[in-house]
């Protein structure tokens, strides 16, 4: 699919250095993923596999029709940049193997959430059309975002192999796909860096160079692999090591509780789960509040393929799309900003007032923005407004070249683009949106609870003392411009000034970790602003700042100031704290931060060959503390990887179901005979249970729609317990009521085909043998085995 797109993607990201080939597989996928669905969604195909080969033949011809027009061009791009083509291969290739080896040493589509995802994927599987019915609500279609389950659906039909092998190589993939989506951010960051630094210089710099390679390759250890801080204290617990007065004071939930370790890592069952909980709050009274923390090495040590997982390799594409507008502001020969060409698109544009001068490449850019810059909207809503916001940022960053100041022509111009964007985004995803039930219930203010500043440094501590160097060094450098040169613009004093007060209220109120943010950000973001003007160098308008830094502090800037929101505000929800919003926020927090920081280093390692005396040694003491931290959060990654395989002993597979052969083989086997023997629509029924629980199962495993589900998600997903709450008596009298009459009359009104009756049927509504055979006078005994009873309905 990344081949099939790569035409599109050459011509979309052209300003940046690797012309965007490290972001094709990512593309691919989405504009696949998305012609599928919505071709299925209107009716226009089914969801078949014939249908999957049409849609890659139209992605195909639309790139190859735009290879015949450029395909000299790109060829000739692309033989200039084989070596970084071939490093990203083996980037990719290594990645999935090592990660595919991993996950054979723990398969198990069990626990936390997999069973739910699992069996998003298997209805998915199971529908003849979009949107797909809900596995857990039987008469309903799924109400979740739920575009990344289409996708791996896709894959699996194409594959020909069963989903529970290719639940697991999803998430192997999407491992893969994360790495390789870090490293080409940060290899075009700081090759971008390199050109600008060689044009300004009037000399040649190479296409590709070691610095991006091993600066990429930081970038993907950063935000791939690297745990955050806890690590270290779970060794030194493990070791019988710390005082209690330490334990207490880190209060990181049950680590004081620990027993040491009888093996030189942790070995106290989910120890590494910890991790993603080091944020712990504690209400007026003293009690526990959860908090969720999650960064994405933990999410693939865990296995659950879900939405936030899902969506992780492609914000980088639609980081590339921002850092490929910026780019574009620098280039010898860009494209210059054009009146609106008399399209459709740009004529209904127009008509909303969105548009006044728009970017030179047309529809085709603005369709392709709004379209994969939507795709989050679908994949992980949470997502769709950080990168729309972050391009938007860029936008203005890249429109402000166009004014002498920046006033109200300006403010105009940038709300046009957001608005647009946000317009054509929802648009084209409009299908989903229309039966997408949230439960979120607006804003909600943050009380007493406020994040401790050691258990925000255990979260990031390396990402903010790496951005806190590259802060000092652009504030050094910032100096040594002419006092002229270092005037700031009236938006950077507002916006410095308004930062600093609200840190100046945060420290008078004892809130440490929002005043030492704030006060961070005002920096910073007088300094982008700054940064981000023109001047003339060289002949040329360039801006003060290198475009790759102006777009480092931008994604600093927003990862920080994601963690500081949640000091004072968040999303209320079901569970009506910041518990989600922490975790939603702080993970792209992980991201963007870690981006920033891979750069941040080469930035300030750049300085060293130029360093003599204090200064060299300086820097040199420097790096090794960054080298210290950095090997600190891989203590983590080392020892839960280790720690989950097992040692990695045992039988490797990829197989996620030979949990349930080995320990529930009854409900495997009834398993394997509903997905050969049931109807695509038909309806199961079983007992429901708490989310979490081993309930559900079968409903999981087959994708066939059953009563009800696990509650709790139900509830989230909808934002009421309406509909669950009315089914619950009904699923009780079905099992356990002997008047024939109303047991009929419920099976009818549910449309119920098929009974399970197994180990947890009988427990939860203990069953009696007349409970029982009441179904033989109703249905037929279809399969039975040990301790599992399939009853069916004559069709």
């Amino acid at each position: 699919m990344g081949l099939l797109a790569l035409p599109l993607v050459l011509k979309l990201l052209r300003f940046l250095p690797d012309r965007g080939y490290g972001f094709a597989r990512q593309a691919g996928l989405l504009l696949s993923g998305y012609l599928f669905w919505m071709l299925v969604s209107l009716g226009i195909l089914q969801n078949t596999t014939a249908s999957i080969v049409v849609v890659l033949m139209l992605v195909g011809s639309a790139s190859g029709l735009l290879w015949v027009r450029e395909g000299r061009e790109m060829l000739a791009a692309l033989r200039e940049r084989r070596r970084l083509i071939v490093a990203t291969e083996v980037l990719f290739f290594l990645s999935f193997v090592f990660f595919a080896l991993f996950r054979a040493y723990n398969p198990e589509i069990a626990a936390t959430e997999k069973p739910m995802e699992f069996g998003f994927i298997n209805a998915i599987l199971r529908s003849r059309t979009f949107p797909p019915r809900d596995p857990w609500l039987s008469g309903y279609s799924i109400s979740y975002y739920y575009f990344g389950y289409v996708i791996v659906a896709m894959l699996t039909r194409l594959s020909g192999l069963p989903s529970d092998v290719t639940f697991n190589l999803a998430g192997i993939t999407l491992f893969a796909l994360t790495v390789n989506g870090a490293f080409s951010l940060v290899y075009n960051l700081v090759q971008a860096h390199l050109e600008r630094q060689a044009q300004l210089a009037r000399a040649k710099e190479a296409l590709v160079s070691w610095a991006g390679v091993l600066t990429g390759l930081f970038g993907a250890l950063l935000v791939a692999l690297m745990g955050n801080l806890e690590g270290i204290f779970e060794l030194i617990r493990a070791r019988g090591g710390g005082s209690e007065a330490l334990w207490h004071w880190l209060d990181v939930k049950d680590l004081h509780a620990t027993p040491p370790s009888a093996t030189w890592y942790p070995d106290d069952g989910w120890w590494w789960w910890r991790a993603s909980r080091v944020i712990h709050d504690r209400n007026a009274a003293g009690q526990s509040v959860e908090v969720i923390d999650e960064f994405p090495f933990f999410s693939f040590l865990l296995g659950d393929n879900h939405p936030h997982v899902l969506a992780l390799p492609f914000v980088f594409l639609a980081l590339a799309l921002a850092l490929n507008l910026l780019l574009s502001l620098e280039k010898p020969e860009p494209a210059p900003l054009a009146e609106p060409r008399e399209s459709g698109l740009w004529l209904w544009a127009r008509a909303l007032g969105a548009v006044r001068e728009m970017w030179a490449g047309g529809p085709f850019d603005l369709f392709l923005w709004a379209l994969l810059l939507g795709s989050l909207g679908f994949l992980n809503t949470w997502d769709y407004p950080i990168y729309l916001g972050i391009f938007v940022l860029v936008y203005a960053i890249r429109r402000q070249a166009e004014y002498e100041r920046l006033g109200l022509g300006w403010v105009l111009d940038v709300i046009q683009m957001g608005v647009v964007l946000l317009a054509l985004g929802l648009l084209f995803y409009f299908p989903f949106y229309l039966g997408f039930r949230s439960q979120a219930g607006g804003l909600g203010l943050v009380g007493l609870v406020k994040t401790r500043w050691h258990q925000y440094l255990l979260m990031l501590g390396v990402f903010v003392y790496l951005f806190l160097s590259l802060l000092v060094a652009l504030m050094v450098r910032y100096a040594g411009f002419s006092r002229e040169e270092r005037r700031l613009p009236p938006l950077a004093w507002i916006a410095g000034a308004a930062l600093a007060l609200c840190g100046l209220f945060a420290l008078a109120k004892g809130w440490w970790t929002a005043a030492g943010i704030l006060a961070t950000l005002s920096f910073a973001v007088a300094l982008l602003v700054w940064g981000g003007r023109l001047q003339a160098q060289e002949g040329r308008p360039v801006t003060r700042l290198e475009p790759s830094t102006l777009f480092a502090l931008l994604a600093a800037i927003v990862g920080l100031g994601l963690t500081a929101s949640v000091e004072f505000v968040y999303l209320r929800d079901t569970f009506d704290n910041r518990m989600n919003t922490v975790f939603k926020f702080y993970y792209q927090a992980w991201v963007l931060c870690g981006i920033a920081s891979a750069y941040g280093t080469f930035y300030i390692a750049r300085r060293l060959k130029a360093s003599r005396g204090l200064a060299r040694a300086g820097l040199v003491l420097w790096g090794l503390v960054a080298a210290a931290l950095v090997c600190t959060g891989l203590t983590y990654t080392v020892m839960a990887t280790v720690s989950k395989a097992n040692g990695f002993q045992g039988q490797p597979t990829l197989d996620g179901t030979r949990y349930v052969k080995l320990y529930r083989p009854d409900d495997y086997e009834a398993i394997r005979w509903l997905r050969e023997h049931a109807p695509l629509e038909a309806v199961m029924l079983e007992a429901p249970g708490g989310s979490y629980s081993e309930y559900n199962w079968v409903s999981a495993h087959t994708g066939i729609p059953t009563l009800l589900g696990w509650g709790g998600h139900e509830l989230q997903w909808r934002g009421n317990y309406n509909e669950p709450g009315r089914r619950e008596p009904d699923i009780e009298a079905i099992y356990r009521e002997t008047d024939l009459a109303r047991v009929e009359a419920l099976l009818d009104k549910y449309g119920i085909e098929y009974v399970y009756v197994g180990r947890l049927e009988r427990e939860k509504y203990r069953l009696s043998q007349p409970m029982i055979r009441k179904f033989e006078r109703l249905m037929v005994r279809a399969y039975e085995n040990g301790s599992v009873t399939i009853f069916a309905r004559s069709r």
